[in-house]
């Protein structure tokens, strides 16, 4: 999965995932269907990251630092959710992305650097990382999937 050049970027590589599309290729002429498919695909599992604070694996999201959630309460922000300040700014501004060979999700305009934050951490301001991009195994079935199924329907 890649973000766009303003974004941040998570590449994720898989021989199985490369070998399926790889056939794909040779086979449809067509791939941007199928390719918006995906992109969709992972696009709400990014959302479901969020709002199930957990990383693609379905590992928990590090909690809150005690220095946060007594910030956000003095705000009056919400502790209960992780990366849902007062608003869902964060995962309403990823979006999916696709073409004829590329299919994926990025941060949107202006929330690459906090994006990148909370997906990697940020060491000199003791900030946890909480992965939310990315494949997880039942996700890279889900891909191969619709990959097959692609392949099947040009047979």
């Amino acid at each position: 999965m890649a973000g766009s050049t303003s974004g941040i970027r998570v590449d994720y590589d898989d021989s199985h995932v490369q070998a399926a599309l790889e056939k794909l290729f040779k086979t449809v002429k067509n791939t941007r269907p199928m390719m918006s498919e995906i992109a969709e695909y992972l696009h709400g599992r990014t959302r479901d990251h969020f709002d199930n604070q957990q990383d693609p694996e379905g590992n928990a999201w590090a909690p809150l630092a005690d220095s946060t959630l007594e910030r956000k309460q003095a705000q009056g922000v919400p502790i209960d959710k992780i990366l849902h300040g007062q608003s869902l700014h964060l995962r309403d501004t990823i979006f999916p992305f696709w073409s004829d060979d590329e299919a994926g999700v990025s941060t949107g305009p202006g929330t690459d650097a906090y994006a990148a934050t909370h997906m990697f951490g940020d060491e000199s301001r003791n900030i946890e990382a909480r992965p939310f991009m990315g494949l997880g195994e039942e996700d890279e079935r889900e891909v191969l999937a619709i990959i097959e199924a692609e392949l099947l329907s040009a047979l």
